[in-house]
């Protein structure tokens, strides 16, 4: 499960996973979603896959709340914007943690 309770999220962010910006990457990253636990995703081939759990070896590591969360894969504000205001926190491999968001299309995720 990527957060609780909305299991429709993963199924969307799938979806609208845009494989052509990220097209040659291969990287895990690892989500601590504040109020909702754990979960991370792999990228691999054109292929998005989300685990709940933690990962042992991941490129990036990002934190914030799921409101911030939903503001971002909604397009309400940036990856870059959050990471600013403080409601997001990035470690490990920034450049992959500054182009994240970008990897979706934006769309209303809420269910």
């Amino acid at each position: 499960m990527f957060m609780s309770p909305d299991q429709g999220l993963i199924s969307k962010l799938q979806q609208n996973f845009d494989v052509e910006k990220a097209e040659g990457l291969t990287a895990i990253v690892q989500f601590e979603i504040t109020d909702a636990g754990n979960s991370h995703m792999v990228v691999d081939n054109g292929q998005c896959q989300f685990f709940s759990g933690d990962h042992d070896t991941p490129n990036t590591i990002i934190s914030m709340d799921t409101d911030t969360l939903y503001s971002i894969i909604e397009g309400r504000i940036s990856g870059m914007q959050g990471f600013m205001f403080g409601k997001v926190k990035a470690s490990g491999d920034q450049r992959l943690a500054a182009k994240l968001d970008s990897f979706f299309k934006k769309q209303n995720y809420r269910i």
